[in-house]
């Protein structure tokens, strides 16, 4: 395992990939964070307690309107640890020099997984450095440890479901398509149908029926992880209620372990 996960970390410290997603996550979490501060210091209404911080931290996430987008750049990481060797040829080699395929599946999760983490975190790092230079009110401590613990975490599992699409569909172009239009358009579409048939059902206020699978929709599900007000609670009163952050994080993490279950049983089965 030991020479597993050195050969996937020199690989991934080869690959030009790594270098420009994590210095364009951090760049735009610095442009952002920079420009939302300041756009915080001179507004005659700022933003109270926590929610200046939420909201700089997630450039917007933590409202509900707008996606995590550092979760985006830094889960292409994913899709790249194994997509690259199926673009390029290069997955013979690596099972050539490491003949035991579960150790390189794992020591590929293990280090797409440890990236992500440490990328997402030092994004943060940069939201709080932004709000002491603008002198905003900085979050409390318990804010400060769930909405770093929520980000970090909902990142690490959107890289890793990357990981898991590439390795399942052994083409870099598709398995980047399904890490950004599941999310953004899938889900969106089975809201959009469970919602119309909810308010056209004989008690649209109810909340038993089909709403309830709006609950289980993995990537919205993990965004209750780092949101603070959502759209969700627009749509209260036709009876949606969506887990907590527990359980939104536990949602997602069933599916995106689902993923990689899938994943590793074909990487273990089919040829290289």
């Amino acid at each position: 395992m030991i020479d597993a996960l050195r050969y996937e970390y020199i690989r991934l410290r080869t690959i030009r990939s790594t270098y420009w997603l994590i210095g364009l996550a951090m760049s735009f979490q610095l442009v952002m964070s920079l420009i939302i501060a300041w756009r915080m210091s001179v507004s005659t209404h700022p933003p109270k307690g926590n929610d200046a911080f939420d909201i700089l931290a997630t450039i917007g996430a933590s409202t509900g309107f707008a996606p995590l987008f550092i979760a985006y750049i830094i889960g292409l990481l994913g899709v790249f640890s194994t997509g690259h060797e199926y673009r390029h040829g290069m997955i013979r080699a690596t099972l050539t020099a490491l003949p035991n395929r579960s150790t390189v599946f794992v020591a590929k999760v293990v280090s797409t997984a440890l990236i992500a983490g440490l990328a997402a975190l030092a994004c943060i790092a940069i939201a709080l450095a932004s709000a002491l230079v603008f002198d905003l009110n900085m979050p409390s401590t318990d804010e400060l440890v769930n909405l770093t613990i929520g980000t970090v975490t909902f990142t690490t599992l959107f890289a890793l479901s990357g990981l898991a699409y590439a390795a399942i569909t052994r083409n870099q172009t598709a398995a980047v398509a399904l890490l950004m239009l599941v999310p953004t358009v899938v889900e969106q579409i089975i809201r959009a149908i469970v919602l119309a048939i909810k308010t056209s059902s004989d008690d649209p206020q109810g909340t038993t029926g089909i709403v309830k699978i709006l609950r289980f929709l993995p990537y919205d599900a993990g965004g209750k992880m780092y949101t603070r007000a959502t759209l969700d609670d627009l749509l209260s009163f036709l009876g949606y209620i969506p887990f907590g952050p527990l359980g939104g994080g536990i949602v997602m993490g069933v599916f995106v372990s689902a993923l990689l279950a899938i994943s590793y049983v074909l990487f273990i089965r089919r040829d290289a």
